[in-house]
């Protein structure tokens, strides 16, 4: 966090920087059919896609820029094109960047878990959302995805030791809705059995009208918090484990997945100064898609395409600034109500550094 407050404070005192990290999505392309995902209303135009040979040329120049962290992931499954994901992979950890991937396990080979390793890939981020197959294979559409998932977490381990290793390390990510919520401490005890240390629980977001079906009422939300969570974490103190369920105590209202606009602008200030902006995203944490469309946030589009621009002249371009500027002054976008839950406290806790460090 030090880092983003760092780079924060440079905007805020007139001056730029380039993001903390930048989320890469390199195919909308995916061997899963996941209820809660985009993809179910078909909308991706999976021909139109940055070649293989831009997105090379876009993570040098990413190293080049000055970006810490890379987070790839999708839009689709990265391994569905592995020739593109690898070589990417193998660039940024030559510049010496933070690497982690969120996959859905599936689709690796015993060679490419090999490579992986040995370029020093920091961490890999399996989607695991449920503690058994009829679960997990419910959710994600396909039948056999979580014993393969399973699989091959137990041979990235096996290859690790081998190899005397302790990177990348492991972690899972469960997508909590009204079909697991009541599975967490199964989903905990899972995760002590395959050695790994880190979990997060991210509430669906509504992506599309049928997710809502999915998403915890107020009524589960309340168990979930009161009931589930308390013995969650004692579990996870037993096991040696670590979940990001603390912060989700202060998530209020997840029941609200698809309409957080309000949830947003909550606590902010009515004086649009930079420390009381609602969002910090489109100043460190930036996404491109498949597509080449550059997003200054998670959820946002606008039209600025990497295949026409450089990273550079869209970061720090016109749309992007106008569109700080809105973000500062309160104006947010129809696309915020889609805002992942769990950001919510996250960009509070940087306002509250931020205004620390700036004596604000």
């Amino acid at each position: 966090m030090e880092e983003v407050i760092k780079r924060l404070a440079k905007w805020a005192n007139g001056k730029t920087s380039p993001p903390e990290t930048v989320q890469i999505y390199p195919t909308n392309r995916c061997n899963l059919k996941c209820l809660f995902c985009y993809q179910q209303l078909q909308a991706y135009d999976k021909a139109d896609m940055v070649t293989k040979g831009r997105w090379l040329e876009i993570a040098e120049e990413l190293c080049g820029l000055g970006v810490k962290n890379i987070l790839i992931s999708g839009g689709g499954e990265p391994l569905t094109v592995e020739s593109v994901t690898i070589p990417m992979m193998s660039i940024f950890k030559k510049h010496s960047l933070k690497g982690r991937m969120i996959h859905n396990g599936v689709l690796w080979k015993e060679e490419t878990i090999k490579e992986v390793i040995k370029i020093g890939w920091d961490n890999l981020i399996f989607s695991i959302d449920g503690p058994d197959a009829k679960t997990h294979d419910r959710l994600r559409g396909v039948k056999g995805a979580f014993n393969k998932a399973l699989k091959n977490i137990k041979l990235f381990n096996k290859i690790k030791k081998d190899l005397k290793t302790d990177k990348p390390t492991i972690e899972t990510t469960t997508v909590l809705c009204n079909k697991n919520y009541n599975s967490v401490l199964d989903i905990i005890r899972l995760a002590g059995s395959l050695e790994i240390k880190h979990l997060t629980f991210e509430p669906v977001c509504i992506n599309n009208p049928g997710v809502t079906k999915l998403k915890l009422s107020e009524d589960q939300r309340v168990y979930f918090i009161e009931q589930i969570i308390p013995k969650a974490l004692e579990l996870e103190k037993k096991l040696g484990i670590q979940t990001n369920l603390p912060s989700l105590i202060k998530v209020k209202y997840i029941e609200k997945a698809g309409d957080m606009k309000g949830v947003i602008l909550e606590n902010n200030s009515k004086q649009h100064t930079f420390c009381n902006a609602p969002c910090f995203e489109p100043w460190i944490w930036p996404k491109i898609e498949a597509n080449g469309e550059v997003w200054p946030c998670s959820t946002t589009p606008l039209k600025e395409n990497i295949k026409k621009k450089s990273f550079s002249e869209i970061w720090y371009g016109n749309t992007f600034n106008n569109f700080r500027k809105n973000i500062l002054e309160g104006k947010l976008y129809d696309s915020c109500a889609n805002c992942v839950t769990t950001h919510i406290p996250v960009n509070r806790s940087i306002s509250k550094q931020l205004k620390e460090v700036l004596g604000d």
